[in-house]
Formats: structure tokens, sequence, C-alpha cells
């Protein structure tokens, strides 16, 4: 299949050849691609409208490629996911097979940028983000798409972001591969140097093609292109052998850690690229918090001149919001690129990972002249040291004997004079104490009063939380598994997120979370009591508890309280929303936290 290719289940169509198939009406043709045609129709049963893949005809005189078309259809029926187009029957007769899929109404990739031209970077990291859960879904289910490209990319006019054609999908270990021995299938502009060479593939091929992907996105162009005659083989050349252009430079708007994860994307090592899509994701999650902080060198000074503007009218506040760990990175990123440009202008044709090196060991020589440095400073300040006390002692000396030899004087010179008769004192006498006389007064009589007893009242008996008496799944963010029968935090029991954030000190980095109790049925809650939701006893600074609630039959979450800055380590009691959502389906903690945090018990009392 060619890069030009389109298999687009969008609305945009021009006259069809075929009127009807099946129980399907046709109304027009969408697009045409290397294995069949795509339609869209009416399903006459149900009234809604369908996108309906055919395969070409004449190809179906070929069993293998029917198999393959079978299999596509047993493989994508696996992908029941927002970011993944759903496919929703297959449909097979004498003379036509065809795939019916649900219709998106919007643009690929490449239109929808066409149409938007001042996107800006933070929106196109964020349709990088969708782009990355549907491809984080397929390889859950062991499949590599193969085909990743603006045109099986779809973003609908609600901003949904979709992928389709998972014809060139293929189980990444196992299962039967179709395509002819020696054949390279996908879009040769976006295919990893494995798939050009016909190596094994993983899922770090889709994306070495999510790579080029988000290069097009954020730059306009492709970073290998033909310059000559030589056509798709002079590209393909290029990825396998070429490195990439660093984005940072093409244009000197993109952020130094997006260009850097870029080139990471583009490694022609497969083992040197990230492991999978939801370490991608994570990546560009964090960069989407800190992007106020991630300018690039080249417009420095025009952050600068902003922020300036903006601490005139808010004071303090834009200092504050600034974490250790964002301080830290963004000095590292801004050293390394100036080390980095000053290397390149010594030595021009110097490479990346001899100017790594050669940072390093310009660090080092800094490091031992500093040491040198501050070992001489400190030899010079012990001798001064020394010095100084060895006067301090020698005039304690003298001021000793000076007072030894006066005090000698005084007692030569001083005349001995004759002790003075004291006059005795006689003591007088003492007074003899008088007897006492007792007298037999009769003792006043005191009424003892009775205390009443206490009348005995029943303790009252504490409630227990709903999770022991209505069935009810637990989901965590951290992905552990939960065993509703025994302790959890909605049922007596508590959860440890994230304990690896206690070894990286300060320099950890914020991490979000959330764990949720689902019920089978809808129940009426009167009081949340959070027992405990704590970091430790400390402040986390920028972090907080969030608490909020699903209405019965509703697909919003509602917030109901949170809790800033300060962790959380008596009982919390939220009650006071019964009358706004009397019956709902879920309860879910939230969090954000850059220490390992607890979360739990918490009770949920009717």
């Amino acid at each position: 299949m060619s890069d030009n290719d389109t298999e687009q289940v969008i609305l945009q169509g021009s006259t069809p050849d075929l009127t009807s198939l099946g129980p399907y009406s046709i109304e027009s043709r969408l697009g045409q691609g290397g294995m069949g045609i795509v339609y869209l129709a009416t399903d006459k049963n149900l009234g809604r409208p369908v996108a309906i893949k055919v395969l070409h005809p004449h190809l179906l005189k070929h069993e293998n490629l029917k198999q393959r078309f079978r299999r596509e259809a047993r493989m994508h029926a696996k992908l029941m996911h927002p970011n993944i187009v759903t496919l929703l029957s297959l449909y097979e007769d004498d003379t036509y097979m065809a795939l019916v899929m649900e219709v998106v109404k919007g643009d690929d990739l490449k239109a929808f940028l066409r149409k938007n031209p001042n996107l800006s970077i933070k929106k196109k990291l964020k349709l990088a983000i969708e782009i990355l859960k549907g491809l984080e879904a397929a390889h859950e289910f062991g499949m590599v798409h193969r085909d990743l490209k603006p045109a099986n990319v779809l973003v609908s006019d609600k901003g949904e972001v979709k992928l389709l054609d998972f014809g060139l999908a293929k189980p990444e270990q196992g299962g039967e591969d179709l395509t002819q021995s020696g054949a390279t299938v996908g879009s040769f502009r976006y295919m990893a140097p494995e798939q050009i060479m016909n190596n094994p593939l993983d899922a770090r091929t889709d994306l070495y093609a999510f790579g080029i992907l988000l290069f097009y996105m954020l730059i306009g162009k492709l970073p290998f292109d033909a310059t000559g005659s030589g056509g798709e083989f002079e590209i393909m050349e290029k990825q396998v052998r070429e490195p990439a252009p660093r984005p940072h430079e093409v244009n000197a708007s993109i952020p130094l850690p997006v260009s850097n994860l870029i080139l990471k994307l583009l490694e022609k090592n497969k083992t040197h690229r990230p492991k999978s899509a939801s370490e991608v994701r994570t990546k560009i999650e964090k960069m989407l918090e800190q992007l106020q902080f991630l300018a690039s060198p080249a417009r420095k000074q025009q952050n600068k001149t902003k922020q300036n503007k903006t601490t005139a009218h808010v004071g303090t506040s834009s200092v504050t919001t600034l974490s250790k760990n964002q301080i830290a990175k963004q000095w590292m990123n801004y050293s390394q690129y100036h080390w980095q440009k000053l290397l390149g202008k010594l030595v021009p044709n110097i490479k990346k990972t001899q100017a790594d090196l050669a940072i390093v060991a310009i660090v080092f020589v800094a490091l031992g002249i500093s040491s040198i440095s501050v070992l001489s400073m400190a030899e010079d300040t012990v001798t001064h040291t020394r010095a100084t006390q060895e006067n301090i002692n020698k005039q304690a000396q003298e001021k000793e004997l000076a007072q030894a030899a006066a005090k000698i004087q005084d007692v030569i010179t001083k005349p001995i004079s004759k002790q003075e008769d004291k006059p005795k004192i006689t003591p007088e006498p003492k007074a003899e104490p008088k007897p006492t006389v007792i007298e037999n007064k009769p003792k006043p009589v005191t009424k003892v009063k009775v205390k009443p007893k206490k009348k005995y009242k029943p303790k009252k008996r504490v409630s227990r939380s709903l999770t022991y008496s209505y069935s009810h799944q637990v989901q965590r963010k951290d992905k552990s598994k939960v065993d509703t029968n025994k302790p959890h935090e909605f049922r007596g029991g508590s959860h440890l997120f994230y304990p690896e954030l206690a070894e990286k000190g300060w320099l950890s980095s914020f991490k979000r979370g959330d764990t949720s109790v689902l019920f089978n049925k809808p129940v009426s809650l009167s009081k949340i009591i959070i027992r405990k939701a704590s970091v430790g006893g400390l402040d986390f600074k920028h972090g907080f508890i969030q608490v909020e609630v699903k209405p019965a039959g509703k697909r919003k979450w509602k917030r109901i309280f949170e809790q800033k800055d300060k962790d959380i380590g008596k009982n919390v009691t939220i009650s006071n929303f019964k009358t706004k959502y009397p019956s709902i389906d879920g309860v879910r903690i939230k969090f954000k936290t850059q220490d390992p945090i607890t979360i739990g018990p918490i009770d949920l009392l009717k």
C-alpha cells in the first residue's frame, strides 16, 4: 500500500458504483485504498449510517487475501476503545466481502492540521496523547498496526481522535502473517528501519512511525524526504541510514525536551527507543504540565519579558508555581543546549554523542578545578586560623602571669593586723510551751447524698460501609488488582500508591492517580468519611485530594470535595451532597502528589 492511499471513514465522498450490499443501502464513496473501497451507507434494519470497506472483487480470487481480510475483522473486533474506530460486523456473500464500521464525522489528521494552521503546541501534544492511547490499546492485545500515518488518524468534529485501518496489523507474537514472504507493507515515509529491512517487528515499530507523525504535526513537514529523482527508494535509504534532523533546530519554537523525545523515537536501533506507548504518553503528559517552563532557548528572552509583565500584576504568585524538580530540569536542559551549541561552533563536525561526552569531560574538569580552588582556600583558612589562635593563647598566658604577680605583691606589702575580741552573745532562754486543753465537742452530723444510678444507654452501633452489603468493583490507576471480598480502601483497608517515589527525594516529579468504587446498582449515600489520605504527615505543595461521585445514569463525575497543598491525616466527613445527588453509581478519589500516598480506609455510609 502506498503512502497516498486513503481509506478514510469520514463524511466526504463521491458517487458510488454500488447501490446496495445486503441489508445496506450505499449512498456515496468515501475513499479507496490498496485492498478495498470505503463507502458511506445506511443500515436498513437499524436505520443508522455506517461505513463499509469492500474488498476489491479481483482480490477475492486469492484465498490468502480473503483469510487476511477475515483476520483483520477478528483482530479489529477485539479493539473496543474510544480512540479506535469501532468494527460493527463482517459481511460476506458469494461476490463481496466487507467490513462494516462506525462513521466518524470529521477529517483525517492531515486535513485537520491544514484547516487549523495556528494550532498551539499544547493542543498538538494533546492530540498526540489520544493517538498513543489508541496504540496502547492495540499493543495490549499484542498487535502492531504497521501503517500509522495521517490518513489513518481521524479527528471528529467533536475533537475525538480515532485510529483506523488495521488491515496491515498483525500479532506481535504468533499468529499467521499472510503477507508474501519478502514483501514490504506499510507507507514508506513512516516505515521503521526494521520494517524496511523485513526484520521482526514489535510495538516499538509503531513508536517510530509515531515519532515521524509527531515531527510532521509540530513542524509541518517530514524528517525524511526525497531531494532528487530517487523517489521512495531514496526516502527508505534515509530511513535506514541517515540520522533525523533535530526538531528544535528546524523550528526554534519546539521545546528542547519535546525535541529530544522525538529524536529518541526515531532511533535506528529499536532497542534505543522507548519501550511502550504508555511510557511515551506519560512523558508527554508531564511535558504538558510543565509546558510553560519548557520554552526553547531561542525564545527565552521573549518568555522572560512576558513573565516580567505577568509578575507586575500578580506579585510573587508566578514564582511559587515552580517546583524544585522543574527548576532542576530546566537548568539541566538549558545548560546542555548551550554546551552543545558552544562545542558545535568550536568543532563544526562534532556529533551529538561526541558532544555529550565532551560536555561530561568539561564538567569533570570544571569540578576538578573547583575542588583544587576550594582545597587551597581551605588550607589558607586553616593556616590563618592557627596563627590567630596562637596569638590569642599567648596574650591569655601573659595576662594570667601579670595577675599572679600583682597578687603576690599585695600579700608582701599588706601589714598583719591583730584580730579584735568579739563580744560573746548569750542565748535567751526559750519559753516553755503551754499545755493544750482538748474539749469534747459533739461532731456535726453530715447527710450522705446518694447519687442516682445512671440509666443504661445502649451504645450506638457503628454503621459499616456499603461495600460490605452491595456488590461492587474497585478500579485503581496503578492497575493493581483488587479482591472485593477482602479489605481494600473502601472496605476497612488502605492502599499505598507510587511507593517508588520515596527513593527519588526532592527530584521526584508529580504523579496523578485515582481509585474508584463502582456499584452494580445505584446506591444512596448520606456520608463519606475519609479515615486517611496521607503522604506521611507532610504537606505536599501543589498536590491535591479530590472526591467525586457519579450520579446514577450519568456519564460525568461530579466533584464534591477538594483539599489542596495539605496532608489529610485526620477523619474528614462529607455529608452535604445527598440532596443534590440522591442516587449514585460510584465514588472516586483523585490525587496529585510527588510523595508516596496512602488512601483509605474510606467509609461510604447509607
